[in-house]
């Protein structure tokens, strides 16, 4: 099983979310993130990864959801973590290494091109708060598309 931290910035009711560039989902929009290291406690965890990939260390404010993920067509688990974040208002992001976009709450409902589960995080985790668990099951069409149920 991996652990995965997953951080919801919000800064002026909008949420900043990465482009994919490698790895699955490339072109897509997500929520950034990645691997809990050996010995590493979540909050930290994520605000490593904000560091890294943003730039900007940030502030932890609590973890929203969990999310058991199972990515089937690579017959594996990942136990994802997708935590609340603040950023200084007078911070600049300045990584260029990703594209990064503020989206509206609206923007994410209507989005055609946010990673599906990011979006099932967002909307369920972050807009609505009516859940602190999903479980999701990750699956591949015979075009390569992943799909969720």
């Amino acid at each position: 099983m991996v652990n995965v931290v997953l951080g919801i910035v919000e800064k002026e009711d909008k949420i900043l979310l990465i482009q994919r560039e490698r790895g699955d989902f490339i072109g897509l929009w997500g929520i950034p993130g990645g691997k809990v290291e050996e010995c590493e406690h979540i909050d930290e965890a994520v605000k490593r990864e904000m560091l890294e990939e943003i730039g900007i260390d940030m502030k932890f404010q609590e973890v929203l959801g969990i999310s058991s993920e199972i990515m089937h067509d690579k017959n594996s688990t990942s136990l994802l973590y997708v935590c609340l974040l603040n950023m200084d208002s007078n911070a600049v992001i300045n990584n260029p290494e990703f594209n990064y976009k503020w989206f509206s709450k609206d923007d994410i409902v209507k989005a055609t091109d946010i990673i599906e589960s990011d979006k099932k995080f967002i909307e369920n985790f972050y807009i609505r708060r009516d859940r602190n668990y999903l479980k999701m099951d990750c699956y591949r069409d015979e075009n390569g598309e992943y799909y969720w149920k």
